[in-house]
């Protein structure tokens, strides 16, 4: 019961970074479903009702197998895809790291991690679409862990208001390479390239940390080569396949009993970036921090954060967050919870927390409020 849900999952993904697979050979099932009620609110629209999923855990199914080989060498896969637990529909996935290659799904997909490994005493290569490394900073130092209204992602995927980048979370068609945890007990390190294939987006990233007791430090670096190749509405130079994304992400964390501090701070650095009809800008720079913390205090958390985005180009509206979160673990499986968040805008923004459809009016604020149940197998 002492063990909350939050932290479970947090764990889990921390892992992930070496290695995820279980403990024993076989293959294993896990996942959650999440289910909540969430009011919105927005400057000059009112307010919303809606039921939806991800509010505490994202709603998913996983597999994940291991086959011992001999002489210190095993094979592992991991098949993992989204679901909306209000409507029963899958996630997209995207297949070649552009927004353009979005693709809708027709039946589940397993949109979140699809990789198979060869681990080996000289390290793990591992194969499939996976996060990019420059994501694993801001997700695991984000106590909301990228669910819920107040989670980070309302503002760290996207490199503008509309502009959102596959690579800034998962990659498709990506090689990796994973250091041994042997090496140095709690330092882990390791290299990632996705491929374009022809006519989509390469990323390559490296990343590294240190994981011991109750300290956790991680870093990353990535480039993404042509990301918005087939945007609409932008500067041929943009969308140019030899148009690069730069990304450097910096999170640590560190867990005094129950309750845990924690910080990250992320730069987007674009080679050049303008609208068809509008002025291009050359190394035109994003920046993203949050200062947070979770505390587990028995069956119960409480969960609080404060971001701000940092748009140097000459749009320069910089949001501002605060998230609030608490739940109550009926078991180390089932929890109910409660989130809320206020998005302030200025500079003729319009941020909130529903990526499109219901922004407030320039400079106005969004609100929300969400109470849920979520459960893990």
């Amino acid at each position: 019961m002492k063990r909350s849900v939050v932290a479970l999952a947090a764990l889990a993904a921390c892992s992930s970074v070496m290695a995820q697979v279980p403990p024993t050979p076989g293959v294993v099932l896990y996942g959650g479903v999440d289910g909540n009620v969430t009011r919105a609110s927005a400057t000059g629209r009112g307010s919303l009702w809606q039921v939806r999923d991800g509010g505490m855990y994202v709603t998913k199914i996983g597999f994940t197998g291991r086959e011992d080989l001999g002489g210190g060498y095993f094979a592992s896969f991991v098949m993992e895809g989204q679901a909306s637990s209000d409507t029963g529909t899958a996630a997209t996935t995207n297949t070649n790291n552009t927004p353009a290659g979005t693709t809708v799904a027709g039946g589940h997909t397993w949109n979140r991690k699809s990789t198979v490994s060869l681990h080996t005493p000289f390290g793990e290569v591992r194969f499939g679409r996976d996060y990019t490394s420059t994501f694993v900073p801001t997700t695991y130092m984000d106590p909301f862990f990228s669910a819920g209204v107040a989670s980070a992602v309302n503002f760290q995927v996207f490199y503008t208001q509309t502009t959102l980048m596959p690579t800034l979370v998962r990659a498709s068609n990506m090689v990796g390479y994973y250091i041994p945890p042997t090496w140095v007990p709690g330092l882990y390190g390791y290299a990632q390239v996705a491929a374009a294939e022809g006519s989509g987006a390469r990323y390559t990233g490296v990343g590294s940390g240190y994981r011991r007791g109750p300290l956790l430090v991680s870093g990353a670096y990535g480039v993404t080569k042509g990301p918005l190749q087939g945007s609409a509405g932008l500067s041929a130079s943009t969308v140019a396949p030899d148009n690069n994304l730069k990304v450097w992400s910096l999170g640590a964390s560190y867990a005094f009993g129950g309750f845990k501090p924690m910080f990250f701070y992320q730069r987007q650095v674009m080679d050049r970036f303008g609208p068809t009809a509008g002025p291009v800008e050359l190394d035109r720079t994003v920046d993203d921090w949050l200062v947070g913390f979770s505390w587990a205090i028995g069956v119960n958390t409480l969960k609080a954060s404060y971001q701000e985005k940092n748009d140097k180009g000459i749009s320069n509206v910089d949001p501002k967050q605060i998230g609030l979160g608490y739940s109550y673990h009926l078991s180390k499986r089932t929890a109910l919870y409660a989130n809320a968040v206020q998005i302030k805008n200025n500079n003729g923004g319009s941020w909130s927390f529903l990526a499109s459809g219901f922004a407030p009016t320039a400079n106005g604020t969004s609100r929300a409020i969400q109470a849920g149940l979520s459960h893990n197998f």
